[in-house]
């Protein structure tokens, strides 16, 4: 699967974000992108995700086996997007449901991201933390090629 992102520029509302980005993205490598507050960093994972749409540009995915790009990626963002009255597995478990392709059992993903203890209390027991690693393991438990990861760090 190859990605390449060729002259990406973005608006939001009348301001110009950022433009003339490009790059080319194959299979095990990564892109980290850095810049001050306001500089596009999300929106261009927003456009990436087909959350926003690019004021000009192309995005191209090959060798993708007739998947749109948004059935190719994860996406972790700044909200976690998880339910709060289920429990760190069954938040997993609809995910790998919702998403096919699975991967690791949400145990295991659990225990990869050191929460095994945490799989049965409901997520919103949980501190950001361990909400954010519960985000994480969303990532492991369905098979997608591409992760776009808004501000991992944090």
């Amino acid at each position: 699967m190859r990605l390449s992102v060729n002259n990406l520029a973005c608006e939001r509302g009348e301001r110009r974000i950022f433009q003339g980005v490009s790059f080319t993205l194959l299979p095990g490598e990564a892109l980290v992108i850095t810049g001050r507050n306001g500089a596009g960093k999300s929106s261009l994972l927003d456009i990436l995700a087909g959350r926003l749409h690019p004021a000009s540009g192309a995005i191209l995915l090959d060798d993708a086996d007739e998947r749109t790009l948004p059935e190719c990626l994860h996406y972790v963002g700044h909200r976690d997007a998880l339910k709060a009255a289920l429990t760190a597995e069954e938040n997993l478990a609809f995910a790998r449901d919702f998403l096919g392709n699975p991967a690791l059992k949400p145990r295991e993903a659990l225990d990869a991201v050191g929460l095994a203890h945490a799989a049965r209390l409901p997520v919103a027991y949980l501190s950001a933390g361990q909400r954010r690693r519960v985000a994480l393991a969303r990532l492991l438990v369905a098979h997608r090629p591409l992760w776009l990861l808004d501000e991992p760090t944090s």
